[in-house]
């Protein structure tokens, strides 16, 4: 086990940053139940998770006032939905910029999109400060919740009830999202699109 704490110990930090910095929670989340067993400190797990979403918002922000359209023009997706999109994220930008980081998946493309818009730097940059820190708090507490959870589980099933619990809660949280997630979101996100561009065509 020694050699295994030395290895978070070593690159675990890193590892966090590096993800937060592209998209996932799942290291994130991983090095947070690794807090909770004594294996990482908490404070700075929750700092380099905030600090490398932040700076990856704000990269992907620079390409996207630098690139925007180079990219979105690359992209079908995109380029069919940027006009629709840049309307509802003008409109809705600070609500937008906090739900986007609770949507796995759209953190790369949402910020690409901003920076492809008229909203400012200093203000994308200002809000993505409170955004990171909240969203920071938010899944480290997930995590610790489950690493603790985790921990009494094995103490008490051990090893394959953990591995069973765990592949129940996969599967279970792959049913929810396919069920009812992904599409509630696509419903919601084209009623938007469809209000704004009601409103669009009447000015």
């Amino acid at each position: 086990m020694e050699w295994a704490q030395h290895f978070v110990e070593q690159y675990g930090y890193w590892a966090v940053f590096a993800w937060t910095f592209i998209e996932g929670e799942s290291v994130f989340i991983a090095a947070a139940a690794l807090a909770g067993a004594g294996l990482m400190t908490p404070w700075k797990v929750i700092a380099v998770a905030a600090v490398g979403a932040y700076i990856g918002h704000l990269v992907f922000f620079a390409l996207g006032r630098w690139r925007g359209m180079a990219i979105i023009n690359a992209l079908p997706f995109l380029k069919r939905h940027y006009v629709k999109a840049n309307a509802v994220l003008d409109r809705y930008a600070h609500w937008s910029i906090f739900i986007f980081q609770y949507l796995y998946g759209t953190r790369m493309i949402a910020a690409i999109l901003f920076g492809s818009s008229t909203i400012g730097f200093v203000r994308f940059a200002l809000l993505q400060v409170v955004n990171c820190l909240t969203w920071a708090l938010v899944i480290y507490a997930v995590g610790h919740l489950l690493g603790m959870a985790g921990l009494a589980i094995l103490h008490r099933f051990g090893l394959i009830g953990l591995g069973l619990v765990l592949l129940a809660a996969a599967i279970l949280g792959g049913w929810i999202y396919i069920r009812y997630g992904h599409h509630h979101v696509r419903r919601h996100w084209q009623k938007n699109v469809d209000a704004e561009q009601g409103k669009m065509g009447e000015d």
